[in-house]
């Protein structure tokens, strides 16, 4: 699909690759397997996903009109787009959290390199450093329990 300025996505370019597979690759090898069935995104009241029958299934490849492959901003395959939306702005903003401790713990090296903690006879920024490294670490076992393995 073409991205325009009326569909509201002016600001991005259109550089992602189209899936390996058309819609009509998809349904001959949905035919010649007879024991795939489609399960769709629809959670049932006992926490499962909505797994059609063979009959259903056939029709609901019918009305499809595009092949997603993995998770971005615009579709996720895993799940609703909200989830994928959440997904990566949590890791993005853990992300920027990693690169601003590694960037601090660059400085620190070199503060200590130079001595200048032992002139102030001070290292209380060294502790400080460790103190936000170690929160952020500890933030990642939270993100990697919850949004990748929940």
């Amino acid at each position: 699909e073409q991205l325009t300025r009326d569909k509201g996505v002016w600001f991005m370019e259109e550089d992602h690759e189209l899936p390996q597979y058309s819609v009509n690759e998809v349904m001959a090898g949905f035919k010649s397997h007879p024991e795939i069935l489609v399960r769709t995104e629809f959670i049932t009241k006992k926490k499962e996903k909505t797994v059609l029958s063979r009959a259903e299934s056939e029709t609901k490849l019918k009305d499809a009109i595009l092949v997603v492959e993995g998770a971005s901003l615009i579709r996720n395959e895993y799940g609703h787009k909200l989830f994928a939306d959440f997904f990566f702005f949590i890791t993005g903003f853990h992300g920027f959290h990693v690169f601003s401790g590694v960037m601090l713990n660059i400085l620190v090296f070199f503060n200590v390199l130079l001595g200048t903690y032992e002139r102030r006879k001070s290292y209380e920024m060294v502790e400080k450093v460790g103190l936000y490294w170690h929160f952020v670490d500890l933030v990642w076992v939270f993100v990697f329990t919850f949004f990748y393995l929940v």
